[in-house]
Protein backbone atom coordinates (compact mmCIF):
# COMPACT_ATOMS: atom_id res chain seq x y z
CA UNK A 1 0.00 0.00 0.00
CA UNK A 2 2.59 2.25 0.82
CA UNK A 3 4.25 1.87 -2.83
CA UNK A 4 1.70 2.26 -4.64
CA UNK A 5 1.46 5.56 -2.26
CA UNK A 6 4.79 6.63 -2.98
CA UNK A 7 4.09 5.77 -6.79
CA UNK A 8 0.96 7.63 -7.08
CA UNK A 9 2.90 10.83 -5.47
CA UNK A 10 6.15 10.80 -7.36
CA UNK A 11 4.06 10.53 -10.33
CA UNK A 12 1.43 13.98 -9.40
CA UNK A 13 5.26 15.46 -8.62
CA UNK A 14 6.64 14.68 -11.91
CA UNK A 15 3.52 16.19 -13.86
CA UNK A 16 3.64 19.38 -15.32
CA UNK A 17 2.67 22.19 -13.68
CA UNK A 18 1.01 25.30 -15.12
CA UNK A 19 2.43 28.43 -12.86
CA UNK A 20 0.68 31.81 -12.38
CA UNK A 21 2.32 34.27 -13.14
CA UNK A 22 4.63 35.96 -15.68
CA UNK A 23 6.18 33.59 -18.01
CA UNK A 24 8.04 33.89 -21.13
CA UNK A 25 6.10 34.05 -24.30
CA UNK A 26 5.32 34.86 -27.73
CA UNK A 27 1.88 35.86 -29.14
CA UNK A 28 1.18 36.44 -33.25
CA UNK A 29 -1.98 38.89 -33.71
CA UNK A 30 -4.50 39.32 -36.12
CA UNK A 31 -6.00 42.75 -36.12
CA UNK A 32 -9.59 43.81 -37.39
CA UNK A 33 -12.55 45.52 -36.84
CA UNK A 34 -14.16 44.89 -33.81
CA UNK A 35 -17.94 43.57 -34.19
CA UNK A 36 -19.26 46.61 -32.72
CA UNK A 37 -17.33 48.58 -35.49
CA UNK A 38 -19.61 51.37 -37.35
CA UNK A 39 -20.96 50.50 -40.75
CA UNK A 40 -18.08 52.23 -42.56
CA UNK A 41 -14.58 51.81 -42.63
CA UNK A 42 -12.03 48.96 -43.39
CA UNK A 43 -8.91 47.96 -41.25
CA UNK A 44 -6.55 44.95 -41.43
CA UNK A 45 -3.01 43.90 -40.29
CA UNK A 46 -1.00 41.80 -37.90
CA UNK A 47 1.40 41.55 -35.05
CA UNK A 48 3.87 39.91 -32.94
CA UNK A 49 5.26 40.33 -29.13
CA UNK A 50 7.27 38.39 -27.32
CA UNK A 51 8.81 38.69 -24.05
CA UNK A 52 11.52 36.15 -23.00
CA UNK A 53 13.87 35.81 -19.87
CA UNK A 54 17.34 34.99 -19.95
CA UNK A 55 19.93 34.35 -17.40
CA UNK A 56 20.59 37.92 -17.82
CA UNK A 57 17.18 39.95 -17.89
CA UNK A 58 13.95 39.81 -20.27
CA UNK A 59 14.06 41.01 -23.95
CA UNK A 60 10.61 42.87 -25.22
CA UNK A 61 9.99 42.41 -28.99
CA UNK A 62 7.02 44.21 -30.70
CA UNK A 63 5.91 45.15 -34.21
CA UNK A 64 2.69 45.90 -35.24
CA UNK A 65 1.42 46.65 -38.58
CA UNK A 66 -1.66 48.42 -40.03
CA UNK A 67 -3.71 49.09 -42.97
CA UNK A 68 -6.62 51.61 -42.73
CA UNK A 69 -9.27 53.01 -44.60
CA UNK A 70 -11.51 55.18 -43.11
CA UNK A 71 -13.89 55.88 -46.16
CA UNK A 72 -14.27 52.32 -47.39
CA UNK A 73 -17.40 50.21 -47.40
CA UNK A 74 -17.17 47.88 -45.20
CA UNK A 75 -15.97 44.34 -46.17
CA UNK A 76 -13.93 45.89 -48.85
CA UNK A 77 -10.46 45.48 -49.32
CA UNK A 78 -8.07 48.15 -48.52
CA UNK A 79 -7.50 50.96 -51.71
CA UNK A 80 -4.65 53.14 -52.22
CA UNK A 81 -5.63 55.75 -50.08
CA UNK A 82 -5.51 53.59 -47.01
CA UNK A 83 -2.87 54.70 -44.43
CA UNK A 84 -0.19 52.49 -43.59
CA UNK A 85 1.35 51.94 -39.88
CA UNK A 86 3.78 50.48 -38.35
CA UNK A 87 5.12 50.62 -34.56
CA UNK A 88 8.33 48.04 -34.05
CA UNK A 89 9.91 47.83 -30.70
CA UNK A 90 12.87 46.17 -29.36
CA UNK A 91 13.89 46.62 -25.06
CA UNK A 92 16.13 45.14 -22.79
CA UNK A 93 15.83 45.06 -19.49
CA UNK A 94 17.99 43.77 -16.33
CA UNK A 95 16.56 41.30 -13.84
CA UNK A 96 16.36 43.64 -11.17
CA UNK A 97 14.53 46.24 -13.18
CA UNK A 98 17.35 49.33 -12.87
CA UNK A 99 18.21 48.96 -16.47
CA UNK A 100 16.97 49.14 -19.34
CA UNK A 101 17.30 50.18 -23.22
CA UNK A 102 15.26 50.03 -26.19
CA UNK A 103 14.83 50.71 -29.57
CA UNK A 104 11.41 52.27 -31.42
CA UNK A 105 10.78 52.78 -35.41
CA UNK A 106 7.75 54.27 -36.22
CA UNK A 107 6.19 54.60 -39.89
CA UNK A 108 2.76 56.34 -40.92
CA UNK A 109 3.03 55.76 -44.75
CA UNK A 110 6.11 57.27 -46.30
CA UNK A 111 6.97 59.09 -42.62
CA UNK A 112 9.44 57.34 -40.29
CA UNK A 113 10.89 58.41 -36.72
CA UNK A 114 12.97 56.13 -34.93
CA UNK A 115 14.47 56.86 -31.23
CA UNK A 116 17.02 55.11 -29.33
CA UNK A 117 16.84 54.93 -25.28
CA UNK A 118 18.50 54.27 -22.13
CA UNK A 119 17.43 54.56 -18.74
CA UNK A 120 18.16 53.95 -15.11
CA UNK A 121 15.46 52.66 -12.60
CA UNK A 122 15.46 52.85 -9.08
CA UNK A 123 13.64 52.95 -5.65
CA UNK A 124 15.43 56.35 -5.60
CA UNK A 125 14.31 57.63 -9.02
CA UNK A 126 16.10 57.75 -12.03
CA UNK A 127 16.74 58.98 -15.42
CA UNK A 128 16.01 58.48 -19.15
CA UNK A 129 17.75 59.43 -22.39
CA UNK A 130 15.89 59.45 -25.55
CA UNK A 131 18.27 59.88 -28.94
CA UNK A 132 15.28 61.32 -31.47
CA UNK A 133 17.72 61.99 -34.02
CA UNK A 134 17.02 65.58 -34.34
CA UNK A 135 17.28 66.19 -30.88
CA UNK A 136 18.17 64.65 -27.05
CA UNK A 137 15.34 64.37 -24.78
CA UNK A 138 16.24 64.12 -20.91
CA UNK A 139 13.80 63.16 -18.60
CA UNK A 140 13.72 62.40 -14.64
CA UNK A 141 12.23 59.12 -13.75
CA UNK A 142 9.91 59.08 -10.47
CA UNK A 143 11.02 56.71 -7.41
CA UNK A 144 9.59 53.12 -8.09
CA UNK A 145 8.92 53.23 -12.03
CA UNK A 146 9.50 49.84 -13.73
CA UNK A 147 10.72 48.30 -17.10
CA UNK A 148 7.65 46.83 -19.11
CA UNK A 149 8.86 43.01 -17.74
CA UNK A 150 8.57 44.02 -14.26
CA UNK A 151 5.19 46.46 -14.78
CA UNK A 152 3.75 43.40 -16.59
CA UNK A 153 4.97 41.03 -13.74
CA UNK A 154 3.12 43.79 -11.40
CA UNK A 155 0.08 44.05 -12.60
CA UNK A 156 -0.40 40.07 -13.04
CA UNK A 157 0.85 39.79 -9.59
CA UNK A 158 -2.01 42.58 -8.46
CA UNK A 159 -4.53 40.92 -10.33
CA UNK A 160 -4.04 37.29 -9.08
CA UNK A 161 -3.74 38.99 -5.01
CA UNK A 162 -7.29 40.57 -5.66
CA UNK A 163 -5.76 44.04 -4.70
CA UNK A 164 -8.35 46.72 -5.05
CA UNK A 165 -8.83 48.75 -8.32
CA UNK A 166 -7.47 50.91 -9.84
CA UNK A 167 -4.04 48.86 -9.69
CA UNK A 168 -1.91 51.75 -10.43
CA UNK A 169 1.57 51.29 -12.32
CA UNK A 170 4.12 53.40 -12.53
CA UNK A 171 6.50 52.55 -16.23
CA UNK A 172 7.26 54.29 -18.95
CA UNK A 173 5.18 55.36 -22.39
CA UNK A 174 7.75 53.67 -24.98
CA UNK A 175 6.24 54.36 -28.09
CA UNK A 176 6.30 57.72 -29.27
CA UNK A 177 6.67 59.97 -26.18
CA UNK A 178 9.32 58.53 -24.32
CA UNK A 179 8.26 59.91 -20.89
CA UNK A 180 7.22 58.57 -17.24
CA UNK A 181 3.32 57.59 -17.32
CA UNK A 182 1.12 56.00 -14.62
CA UNK A 183 -1.10 52.95 -15.77
CA UNK A 184 -4.38 52.82 -14.27
CA UNK A 185 -6.09 49.26 -14.60
CA UNK A 186 -9.65 48.94 -13.49
CA UNK A 187 -11.34 45.37 -13.76
CA UNK A 188 -13.89 45.07 -16.53
CA UNK A 189 -17.77 43.37 -15.61
CA UNK A 190 -17.72 40.17 -18.53
CA UNK A 191 -18.27 41.30 -21.81
CA UNK A 192 -18.25 44.72 -21.49
CA UNK A 193 -15.97 46.47 -24.04
CA UNK A 194 -14.11 43.39 -24.91
CA UNK A 195 -15.20 39.86 -25.26
CA UNK A 196 -13.68 37.92 -22.31
CA UNK A 197 -13.95 34.11 -23.78
CA UNK A 198 -10.97 32.76 -25.35
CA UNK A 199 -10.29 33.37 -29.27
CA UNK A 200 -11.98 30.26 -30.57
CA UNK A 201 -9.20 29.72 -33.35
CA UNK A 202 -6.38 30.00 -30.45
CA UNK A 203 -3.50 27.46 -30.66
CA UNK A 204 -1.36 27.30 -27.89
CA UNK A 205 1.94 25.71 -26.76
CA UNK A 206 -0.12 23.87 -23.97
CA UNK A 207 -3.22 22.29 -23.38
CA UNK A 208 -3.09 23.53 -20.09
CA UNK A 209 -2.95 27.05 -20.81
CA UNK A 210 -7.17 27.41 -20.73
CA UNK A 211 -7.06 26.15 -17.04
CA UNK A 212 -5.75 29.33 -16.55
CA UNK A 213 -7.33 32.56 -15.56
CA UNK A 214 -7.71 35.27 -17.06
CA UNK A 215 -8.87 39.33 -16.21
CA UNK A 216 -10.68 41.67 -18.77
CA UNK A 217 -9.05 45.66 -17.91
CA UNK A 218 -9.49 48.98 -18.57
CA UNK A 219 -5.57 50.40 -18.83
CA UNK A 220 -5.83 54.05 -18.61
CA UNK A 221 -3.25 56.81 -18.67
CA UNK A 222 -3.86 60.47 -18.27
CA UNK A 223 -0.44 61.98 -19.30
CA UNK A 224 1.68 61.52 -22.53
CA UNK A 225 -1.32 59.11 -24.51
CA UNK A 226 -2.65 60.27 -27.59
CA UNK A 227 -4.95 56.98 -27.93
CA UNK A 228 -6.96 57.04 -24.80
CA UNK A 229 -8.19 54.31 -23.11
CA UNK A 230 -7.11 50.61 -23.88
CA UNK A 231 -9.25 47.39 -22.81
CA UNK A 232 -6.88 44.16 -22.52
CA UNK A 233 -7.99 40.17 -21.92
CA UNK A 234 -4.64 39.62 -19.73
CA UNK A 235 -4.26 35.82 -19.09
CA UNK A 236 -2.41 35.01 -16.01
CA UNK A 237 0.49 33.97 -17.72
CA UNK A 238 0.77 37.88 -18.23
CA UNK A 239 -0.03 37.04 -22.32
CA UNK A 240 -2.72 40.06 -23.84
CA UNK A 241 -5.37 37.35 -25.57
CA UNK A 242 -7.34 40.83 -27.12
CA UNK A 243 -6.11 44.50 -27.02
CA UNK A 244 -8.76 46.98 -28.31
CA UNK A 245 -6.83 50.29 -29.15
CA UNK A 246 -7.06 53.03 -31.21
CA UNK A 247 -5.32 54.73 -34.33
CA UNK A 248 -6.12 56.92 -36.80
CA UNK A 249 -8.81 57.26 -34.76
CA UNK A 250 -10.37 53.94 -35.72
CA UNK A 251 -11.12 50.87 -32.77
CA UNK A 252 -8.85 47.92 -34.08
CA UNK A 253 -8.88 44.50 -32.15
CA UNK A 254 -5.24 43.00 -31.72
CA UNK A 255 -6.63 38.93 -31.16
CA UNK A 256 -4.01 36.32 -30.38
CA UNK A 257 -3.96 33.82 -32.72
CA UNK A 258 -1.01 31.30 -31.62
CA UNK A 259 0.42 31.62 -28.28
CA UNK A 260 3.74 29.83 -27.28
CA UNK A 261 5.01 29.63 -23.23
CA UNK A 262 8.62 29.21 -22.63
CA UNK A 263 10.47 27.71 -19.80
CA UNK A 264 12.46 29.66 -17.70
CA UNK A 265 15.97 29.95 -18.31
CA UNK A 266 18.51 27.35 -16.27
CA UNK A 267 20.90 29.67 -15.08
CA UNK A 268 24.09 28.89 -12.42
Amino acid sequence: MIGRVVLVLAMVLAAPVAQAGLNSHSVSYEVKLPADAEKTGQAEGQGTYSLIRSCQGWTVGEVYQFGIDKGAPAGSKLGPQADRLEERLTATESLDATQLAYQTRLRLNARISNATVKATLGADGGKLRADLGSHIQASDLPAGTLPPAAARAALVDALLANKPDPIEIHTIEMVRFHKPIVERFQRLPPEQMIPTALPKELRTSTKDFAKGRTFAVRRRVGDFNEFGDEFWLLHESGVILRRLIKRQNVALLLEAREVTLFPPPKCD
